[in-house]
């Protein structure tokens, strides 16, 4: 049996220590233990000791490593993943290498809702421009995740969340459930510029009422076509703005 300790974020500081040395226990199930609670602590400090857990002589270590890499969600992670998939010779832990690849491009697994959390918020979005859909909804959902994570009164719910889920968290927590659904719309290179704009529903959650909309745009002068690194920071921008509208649509209702 595997038990995760349910630790405030601050709580892990000097845990991360002590379970990176658990990770050379020669006890698989230590081993396997460690991994999953490193991957509960929400700090990109764990992502080293896991990542060098990635060569595990033992299957079931190297899967709960995979897992709790792609729960992180940390950019490193991403890093070592790849770089471990080449020398994997195990098909289950190949496949779950690009499972956590993909979630951490969509962020990692938002963390529970906060006592002071008042929001619950689940997030979708939509690709109109022809970069990739999952490279798209990676740079936006995580943009609005981490703005709303900053705020003390905003919980973000897990993608593709059952309903019967949601209404659970939403009962045990008090709390007035939202869904963002984010339209990433072409983006426009006219007259020498680049315009970035996210078209934004917000509905009830997860009854699906709508609330408002809103839309948020930048424009960055004398970018040149197909500028992606400009796409990208436009994009960020754009999705945190978002969340500023967001917050101000429901603080009045």
């Amino acid at each position: 049996m595997v038990i995760l300790l349910a630790l405030p974020r601050a709580a892990w500081a000097g845990k991360i220590d002590d379970l990176a040395k658990q990770l050379a226990s020669d006890d698989y199930r230590v081993r396997t233990q460690a991994a999953l609670t490193l991957g509960a602590t929400a700090d990109v400090a764990a992502t080293k000791p896991l990542c060098g857990a990635l060569s595990d002589s033992n299957q079931t270590v190297r899967l709960a490593v995979v897992a709790a890499l792609g729960k992180l969600g940390k950019d490193e992670g991403a890093t070592c993943l790849k770089k471990a998939k080449g020398s994997e010779k195990d098909s289950s832990v190949k496949t779950a290498i690009d499972k956590a690849i993909e979630k951490i491009a969509l962020g990692g697994d938002p963390p529970p809702p906060r006592s002071t959390a008042k929001y619950y918020v689940a997030i979708q979005v939509t690709n109109k421009t022809k970069r990739p859909n999952l490279e798209i909804e990676g740079l936006v959902r995580k943009a609005m995740q981490e703005k709303l994570l900053a705020n003390s009164a905003c919980a973000v719910a897990p993608r593709d969340e059952p309903n019967a889920q949601a209404n659970a968290v939403l009962k045990k927590g008090k709390l007035k459930g939202y869904l963002l659904i984010a339209s990433v719309e072409p983006f426009d290179y006219a007259g020498g510029n680049l315009k970035v704009q996210l078209k934004v529903t917000m509905w009830t959650y997860p009854d699906k009422s709508l609330k408002a909309e809103f839309s948020p745009w930048l424009k960055m002068q004398g970018a040149s076509k197909n500028d992606t690194a400009g796409e990208t920071e436009l994009l960020k921008m754009t999705g945190s703005s978002a969340i500023d509208s967001f917050i101000k649509v429901a603080n009045s209702l």
